[in-house]
């Protein structure tokens, strides 16, 4: 970018909101990158969203060093209240998200305020990531090129095809799509995913941008059915089966009359019951459980039997590991 050009961009400001709880392992790292960010017109909103450790403390000192970053302490009410939180106080023209034990890339705000000046319709900028776990680290996952759309079913298409699905991060929104927009508080699994593609859905162009700008940290010694951060506690049947309709009723929007993405659709809406009934046995029977998926008609009791057989795979490694891992 240009000199001039980035010049003429400085004026734009973009709001950073970051739910906070229990990070302190990890808050560091993501306030840093944040703060070495080579585009310098933003302001971080960090939501300590009741924290036990040393995490607001933390959240204090950066705020104490660099006006740029405002903290908010409140009483835990979950992910999703934290960032309706943040969003009630942005003042920037555009918005992003960043997960308290993630990272940014040093030039990501650029390549956003790079995309802003080469399309200036557009309302969602779609950016890459890359994964690292403790063993390994991932592809970059981006389009190869930049890509402009008008097209809902596109964006949609181009989202799975990138791998950033309906992540809430590595994604910058303009501030005016997100008048009247909130996370659904009752629902804590894949809400991101929901409000992201409410957002693209509004959107008059959707841009994907080829480079990284995310960083995602991921557990790989969690057992499958624990989310990130969530102190291994089980995702319920009832609160994946409501993501799973919320995502489902959204995505047939965006697809419209696309035969092929309404096919892609459906096979993720039952992928996804899939791994309903496959949480249901942190509280179910084998027996209840089977009673619970007869209302789907693509889900066969032999399906079931199988789902519960992995389960119980999966419930004997992770019990090796702890007991291996403490000897």
């Amino acid at each position: 970018m240009g000199e001039e050009l980035y010049g003429r961009l400085m004026c734009k400001k973009i709001s950073i909101i970051i739910p906070v709880y229990n990070a302190e392992r990890f808050l560091r790292r993501c306030l840093d990158s944040v703060q070495n960010q080579s585009y310098s017109n933003w302001e971080c909103i960090i939501v300590d969203d009741g924290s036990k450790d040393s995490s607001p403390a933390i959240c204090d000192e950066y705020v104490k060093t660099d006006s740029r970053f405002k903290v908010i302490h409140k009483e835990n009410g979950g992910v999703s209240r934290a960032r309706n939180t943040g969003l009630s106080l942005v003042v920037g023209e555009w918005v992003t998200f960043v997960d308290s034990d993630d990272e940014l890339t040093l030039d990501a705000l650029k390549h956003f305020i790079e995309s802003m000046e080469r399309y200036p319709k557009a309302s969602v900028l779609r950016g890459g990531h890359r994964t690292v776990t403790p063993t390994a680290i991932g592809k970059d996952r981006s389009a190869e090129k930049w890509i402009c759309t008008e097209s809902h079913a596109d964006a949609l298409k181009i989202s799975e095809e990138t791998w950033c699905s309906g992540f809430i991060w590595s994604t910058c929104f303009r501030k005016d799509i997100l008048e009247g927009m909130r996370f659904d508080n009752s629902i804590t699994w894949c809400e991101d995913h929901i409000f992201t593609y409410q957002c693209i859905l509004k959107a008059e162009e959707i841009v994907f941008v080829p480079h990284v700008v995310y960083i995602y940290y991921l557990d790989d010694t969690y057992p499958v059915g624990f989310g990130k951060n969530l102190s291994f506690k089980p995702i319920s049947y009832d609160m994946a089966i409501r993501s799973a309709e919320g995502q489902r009723t959204v995505k047939f929007l965006l697809a419209g009359d696309n035969k092929k993405m309404q096919q892609m659709v459906q096979q993720q809406y039952e992928a996804t019951i899939r791994f309903a009934i496959y949480q249901s046995f942190f509280t179910h029977n084998l027996l209840s459980v089977i009673n619970l998926a007869e209302v789907y008609p693509f889900i066969t009791t032999k399906n079931v039997i199988r789902l519960w057989l992995g389960y119980q795979k999966t419930r004997i490694m992770h019990t090796y590991k702890v007991v291996f891992n403490k000897y």
